[in-house]
């Protein structure tokens, strides 16, 4: 079905009529904003957000359902033993993932967070994470729940594992490993429409398999890999869009826009990607009706997404400073340029096929847009407090900029084997750019398999609590800095800082849990944050405890204590 355009059959007030729409659509998030202050925009998105999300995902499993003829018809033609290639790539990329890269988590404790997130809005439909829970007989309810400042896309792929085989740790890492999967597939999809080439398109997701950063972060629960897969989900969409200018690829690309932003901050970067590839590709697009319609749906999902943005505008994000200036930008740019050249951490063979796909033009305006895609998830962090690579374990705001890279690399590598195809010597080409890639890639094995030194007291704190988990009797309650990892363990738990803030609480805690009341000696109490240390401070010094075990690693110290019921009487 052909696109309709403005001149052809769009009646004048069908435009008015959209005006409005849109207008409507404008009005109703600044109103929200202007309406209440930041923490009542967050009370309200906790509850707000995970219906838009639902109602997104439903419709994107639609979409993916009703555009079934336009993918059989742009990938009717390659061959079974073509897709058993890919099916060999993803294999390969998934495996070195999920038995290679130790399975660890490399963010502290944002990725417990985000599986809190998950399994709070499985039980509850709450995007939020919980301060105050309890597990009571499988059952697992918050009582008080927290707003979170990063987006929740991710978190709400968890809850949807969560619903169907319900909470633990490895359900996030065995998800991980599966968008790993996927984004090596949509890497091949992409790779074959932008440059029409079965054999680019194999080269891309085989670049994107063996990132040796791709397959460390798909054995964590971090959200990078889920932003990565979903930029890389609506660029196809998009590109799927030109391809069949029909009304069901047009809606697959509408509910995917407004889902793939909300990842990460940066997500919304992939907007004017996408209307790049509208522009060069196939501007008709950008004159029917049908188009509007459809966007105004993309702009009525996202509204809670932009009001999150607006609530949490104010956040330090850990930056006493500013978040953004240009006086990050000169050390930034050195850092994560020498990222790419170094060897170290990135395979110098790829970015020179990154380089070859940008000097041998031939398909122009694909190149551009790619290019544009990678210069913005790359230069985004240039200006950020954080946006070193080098910056602790922030090299994982890489990941967004690999798919494009993949893509440019991949189509790189082919048409250098169209130049030596045409002295005869393709296969040997093949063959020869093969072994150099698998060869410098197994270089990069032990720094895969190493779990680092970042983060380590986090890390040793998180085994700890793992193993007290288990010492826990029944109907008992730990009190601690971080409750979302016990309550995920089937445990009762609340943040240590209600001793402090609501001593009522506590009373009714002891009444309540008859195995007894806890303090968890965790990583925020050795910290030099004189705040966080008063919360544990505070419980010590207040009741009598008894120290069940201890544990000591690079000068931090991690304890388990049994709360009495007396408080501590000062002569």
């Amino acid at each position: 079905m052909e696109i309709e355009t403005v001149k052809g059959k769009s009646p004048s007030f069908v435009w008015m009529y959209l005006f409005f729409v849109y207008l409507l659509l404008a009005i109703i998030p600044v109103a929200w904003c202007l309406s209440y202050n930041s923490p009542q925009l967050r009370g309200q998105l906790i509850s707000i957000t995970p219906w838009f999300l639902e109602i997104n995902f439903i419709l994107m499993v639609i979409g993916f359902a009703i555009n079934f003829e336009n993918f059989k018809f742009l990938f009717g033609n390659i061959k079974i033993r073509q897709w058993y290639l890919v099916a060999v790539l993803l294999l390969l990329g998934v495996i070195m993932a999920a038995f290679v890269a130790p399975r660890v988590h490399r963010i502290f404790y944002d990725e417990n967070i985000y599986l809190n997130i998950g399994q709070t809005m499985a039980a509850q439909k709450k995007a939020a994470m919980c301060a105050d829970g309890v597990n009571n007989f499988g059952e697992y309810h918050c009582n008080q729940l927290e707003h979170n400042k990063q987006p929740y896309g991710y978190p709400y792929l968890i809850s949807i594992v969560y619903r169907i085989f319900g909470y633990s740790e490895l359900g996030g890492f065995l998800l991980n490993n599966f968008i790993f999967g996927i984004a090596i597939v949509t890497a091949f999809l992409l790779g074959f429409l932008l440059c029409n080439s079965f054999a680019a398109g194999i080269y891309s997701a085989l670049i994107y398999a063996l990132i040796p950063e791709n397959i460390i972060w798909a054995n964590t629960t971090a959200a990078e890999p889920s932003a990565a897969l979903f930029t890389a989900l609506v660029v196809l969409a998009g590109v799927i869009c030109v391809r069949e200018k029909n009304f069901s690829s047009l809606f697959l690309f509408s509910v995917l826009l407004p889902f793939s932003v909300q990842f990460r901050p940066e997500s919304m970067l992939i907007v004017p990607v996408v209307g790049l590839i509208f522009l060069l590709k196939d501007r008709r697009i950008l004159t029917d009706v049908r188009f509007y319609m459809l966007m105004a749906l993309s702009f009525a999902l996202v509204i809670p997404h932009l009001v999150q943005l607006h609530a949490v505008s104010g956040e330090n994000w850990g930056s006493p400073g500013a978040r953004m200036s240009a006086s990050y930008f000169i050390s930034n740019l050195k850092v994560n340029s020498l990222f790419y050249l170094n060897n170290i951490k990135f395979p110098l063979i790829f970015t020179v096929f990154f380089a070859t796909g940008v000097i041998l033009r031939n398909q122009i305006r694909e190149e551009l847009i790619i290019i544009t895609w990678f210069i913005f998830f790359w230069g985004v962090f240039l200006t950020f407090y954080a946006g070193s690579y080098e910056f602790g374990q922030d090299v994982r705001f890489s990941l967004v900029s690999y798919m494009p890279l993949s893509l440019l690399a991949g189509l790189g590598l082919f048409k250098l084997e169209a130049i030596f195809s045409q002295k005869n010597l393709g296969k040997i080409f093949k063959f020869a750019a093969l072994a150099v890639i698998f060869v410098s890639v197994s270089g990069f094995l032990p720094h895969v398999r190493t779990i680092g030194e970042e983060a380590c007291q986090a890390r040793a704190d998180h085994r700890f609590a793992m193993e007290i988990a288990e010492m826990l009797p029944d109907n008992s309650l730990v009190l601690t800095h971080n409750p979302n990892m016990f309550l995920l363990w089937g445990k009762n738990a609340a943040q240590a800082a209600i001793a402090t803030n609501n001593e009522q609480l506590i009373d009714h805690y002891f009444q309540k849990f008859t195995g007894g009341v806890y303090f968890h000696y965790n990583y925020w109490c050795n910290v030099d944050d004189p705040r966080e240390q008063s919360f544990c401070n505070n419980i010590l010094s207040k009741y009598e405890t008894t120290l069940i075990i201890e544990y000591k690693e690079r000068g931090y110290t991690f304890g388990l204590y049994k709360l009495n019921k007396n408080i501590k009487l000062d002569f």
